[in-house]
């Protein structure tokens, strides 16, 4: 797709701000320089078309608002020593750039990931030495039918989707005209930001070890080369709750999660669609929340990372041949593994590494340097409980939300379907020769 640049800003924030130099905790400093794209499409009644001028001057003015607020996000990173980062508070800006295309919201079908998307999202440069790159990146981009795309990038070194979701519905109320909801914390000392190991890790933590490798397979380099493709599946309430019952057969009165048996189901169908051996080792990554976890609890208005991984692993063979329970049971039992105490014992395994560059962009899953979780492993990250719908500027509601565009084998994503219809959006990448497999064990397993 031919998308043009017209304009871009830098955006300060409307008030002078706090100025200072902010240490970032663990959780933060795994994810490096990533930036985690989104987007938003909207669609306009013929009558009630506002005007791109109308639209960019309500975000320019709302966003320079919400960033006196929000204000580590219009700072700039830098590195120190241990391959650590921390973040310069210097109101140094965020970038808003308008676009336009000759397509049509049409044009784009069901909105599956794909690099035909690329151009409607913000360009990160990596050149740019990490002292100069904004945290955030905005492009709207308008279509010849008069719909939009709002898409961000925004750096996953400075917070977690948790953190983005809660800037963005706030940024939103503010361009609404209505006062801001709740003020956000930034105290990152919270979970320990700056402060030295308290002890030695307690547990073992699986998700900084190589992940298994293809079985025959010294390298994970020749999976990389493969092509990938993306696929939105859609999932009702009615098949969700299909899946969960026959999770929760013979469960000796346990009740399986939403997350837990559809992240089940992935996995299976997963390794059923790349033809694994029985014996083949795979891991599933699961990102957990511990703002509740923590004892005490992170304050609810947290603005920073506060993830961390787990791993699931089995051999292909029972995850594929065995009920859908006993894939349940593994993907809740990991998740169970994550106590105060675990989250901790991570913070404190990460602190007592002198150089943390190997554990960087681990299961960030857009970085070609770090281990490879695509084949035979996935990633599955739970967006559900996120507030991602009903984003409204002023002019209503999105269409279509969705995760960025990406190319890399195995990275998963669970959406909230319509609003309170109680369905899901798997989003999925996987080599492209295993997609239709995957497709067709996705939606035939549910029925039988």
């Amino acid at each position: 797709m031919k998308v043009s640049l017209k304009h871009h800003w830098v955006v300060k924030p409307a008030e002078a701000t706090w100025n200072g130099t902010v240490s970032l905790s663990e959780c933060d400093q795994t994810f490096a320089v990533t930036h985690v794209p989104t987007i938003y499409y909207y669609r306009f009644c013929h009558d009630c078309l506002p005007s791109t001028d109308n639209i960019i001057k309500t975000l320019r003015t709302s966003l320079s608002k919400a960033l006196v607020h929000f204000y580590p996000l219009s700072g700039r990173l830098r590195w120190i020593a241990g391959s650590r980062l921390e973040l310069d508070c210097n109101a140094s800006g965020i970038v808003l750039m308008e676009a336009e295309t000759e397509a049509k919201l049409d044009d784009l079908g069901d909105f599956s990931p794909s690099p035909d998307l690329n151009s409607l999202f913000p360009r990160v440069d990596y050149t740019i030495p990490i002292d100069e790159l904004p945290l955030l990146f905005v492009q709207l981009t308008k279509f010849q039918c008069g719909g939009i795309a709002l898409s961000f990038a925004i750096s996953h070194a400075v917070v977690d989707g948790q953190s983005a979701l809660y800037f963005l519905t706030e940024w939103a109320s503010l361009a609404r005209g209505e006062p801001l909801g709740n003020e956000p914390f930034h105290d990152r000392k919270f979970l320990r930001a700056g402060e030295p190991p308290i002890a030695y890790p307690t547990f073992e933590h699986l998700q900084f070890n190589p992940p298994p490798l293809l079985l025959g397979q010294s390298s994970s380099e020749e999976e990389k080369k493969n092509e990938t493709k993306g696929s939105m599946l859609k999932l009702t309430k009615h098949q969700v709750e299909m899946l969960r019952k026959k999770a929760n057969q013979g469960n000796q009165g346990r009740s399986y999660t939403r997350y837990e048996v559809v992240t089940a189901h992935i996995w299976r169908c997963a390794c059923k669609a790349r033809g694994h051996k029985f014996e083949q080792p795979t891991n599933l990554c699961i990102c957990v929340n511990i703002r509740n976890i923590m004892q005490p609890p992170l304050p609810k208005s947290y603005f920073g990372n506060a993830i961390v991984d787990v791993i699931a692993n089995g051999v292909s063979g029972d995850i594929t041949s065995r009920p859908l329970e006993y894939v349940a049971r593994r993907v809740r039992a990991a998740i169970k593994m994550v106590t105060s105490d675990y989250a901790n014992s991570t913070i404190d395994f990460l602190k007592n590494q002198e150089d943390l560059s190997k554990y960087q962009d681990i299961h960030a899953f857009r970085s070609k340097e770090g281990p490879f979780y695509g084949n035979p492993n996935l990633g599955v990250i739970s967006w559900i409980s996120l507030p991602l719908l009903g984003l409204d500027f002023g002019w209503g509601k999105e269409i279509h939300m969705s995760p960025g565009t990406h190319e890399y084998d195995g990275d998963c994503v669970i959406l909230p379907g319509k609003e309170g219809d109680g369905s899901l959006t798997v989003a999925i990448i996987l080599q492209a020769v295993h997609v239709d497999a995957f497709k067709n064990f996705f939606y035939e397993e549910i029925e039988c």
